[in-house]
């Protein structure tokens, strides 16, 4: 299990910022979360991130969530945040599904670009000789619009994650995901690692 996650957290590192991070997390009513997370792109410079989110259920079946990071090279500032909607709650083999309205505000190569667009996300949690995971799937799609070319692009992704207690943390104040993103247009595919700390 350990060279598992070894693998996998040096794999991040040549891996933009996450739609979903932790809102998908099954987490108390009261909890709230602040995650370190290290991103980077997968496309020819092979950049890499880091930034810090902010995750806390407002209503039951709400969960906000904010992020800011910056990346190497080409990407500068980003800033970004949405709101996950819970439409069916996970129970028995009836599996998670909700909706994230989202925005993000980054600079890249110099041009400002906002990208608005909703994250439908499906989860399913299981149990493997006592560790727990909760894997989901999502597909962000949106519109980006570029500050230079006043132009607007459409989007749509595929993303792949997973987060869980941190191996060995007593409790669930520690949690660990990782999220693999494939851009079905332009080469902007990502992987991710997020650490979290939950704490009421």
């Amino acid at each position: 299990m350990k060279y598992i996650l070894f693998v996998l957290v040096f794999a991040a590192l040549n891996a933009q910022a996450s739609v979903i991070g932790i809102t998908t997390h099954p987490l108390n009513e009261e909890a709230r979360v602040l995650s370190a997370e290290m991103t980077g792109y997968m496309s020819q410079r092979q950049e890499m991130g880091m930034g810090l989110r902010y995750t806390q259920e407002v209503n039951p079946g709400q969960r906000l969530d904010i992020a800011v990071g910056s990346a190497q090279y080409s990407r500068g500032l980003f800033l970004g945040g949405g709101m996950d909607f819970e439409l069916l709650h996970e129970e028995g083999n009836q599996p998670r599904i909700s909706l994230k309205p989202y925005y993000q505000y980054q600079k890249f190569e110099g041009n400002k670009q906002n990208l608005m667009g909703a994250a439908p996300t499906i989860r399913k949690g299981f149990s493997i000789e006592g560790y727990e995971f909760f894997p989901y799937l999502a597909f962000p799609t949106g519109i980006k619009i570029d500050s230079a070319t006043d132009t607007y692009d459409y989007y749509a992704s595929a993303t792949l994650g997973a987060s869980m207690p941190f191996p060995g943390a007593e409790g669930e104040k520690f949690l660990i995901s990782f999220e693999a993103n494939k851009n079905l247009g332009a080469a902007s595919d990502y992987l991710g690692v997020l650490f979290s700390w939950v704490w009421k």
